[in-house]
């Protein structure tokens, strides 16, 4: 995701290139602020990772019983964003996020987040479910939309997996220079 950035219009000033938090980056960062993890799942976990897909929200895999989900209601709401149910909320831009509590088809929240991949989203450091474990979830949860992903999820994995290896190998066999300037 493109951060957003802010431009000045008097040309005698700097423009400051510093990123404007967008109401996805304040409601990741309000998370971190009341120590609360979360892994990215889902499509956008997959589109992350290079995978062709199309969707309208973001999901997040939220360590938290669900009995305190009343603290992610305060964060959307002190952030302008509306509660659709108790897990689907609405940004002030519009943007969808869905906190899952249990998800199909994965291990524990602690095991996850080990193998998960760190990234950042809206400039946040995030934890990123990796694509294997996404189609795995998908494949659980056996909804007609996640079914019909599949193809290209797994086609994604084989190709990242294939161009991996190939950078791997090139690594191998690149011959490494020495240093051969005369001082």
């Amino acid at each position: 995701m493109a951060a957003r950035v802010v431009l000045c219009d008097d040309p005698g000033r700097a423009m400051p290139l510093q990123p404007q938090d967008s109401p996805l980056g304040a409601f990741l960062k309000a998370l971190r602020e009341e120590s609360i993890d979360c892994i990215l799942i889902g499509a956008m976990a997959a589109i992350e990772q290079g995978a062709p897909l199309m969707t309208v929200d973001y999901d997040f895999w939220v360590r938290l019983p669900e009995r305190q989900y009343v603290r992610l209601l305060a964060i959307v709401q002190r952030l302008g964003g509306t509660i659709r149910a108790q897990t689907l909320y609405e940004l002030s831009d519009g943007t969808q996020v869905n906190a899952v509590v249990s998800p199909n088809g994965l291990r524990s929240f602690a095991r996850e987040w080990e193998r998960c991949r760190s990234g950042q989203l809206e400039g946040v450091p995030m934890r990123i479910l990796p694509l294997q474990r996404v189609i795995a979830s998908k494949r659980a949860a056996g909804r007609e939309k996640d079914l019909a992903a599949l193809p290209i999820l797994e086609r994604t994995l084989r190709l990242t997996q294939r161009l991996s290896k190939q950078k791997s190998r090139r690594r191998k066999t690149k011959p490494r220079r020495s240093d051969s300037r005369k001082r």
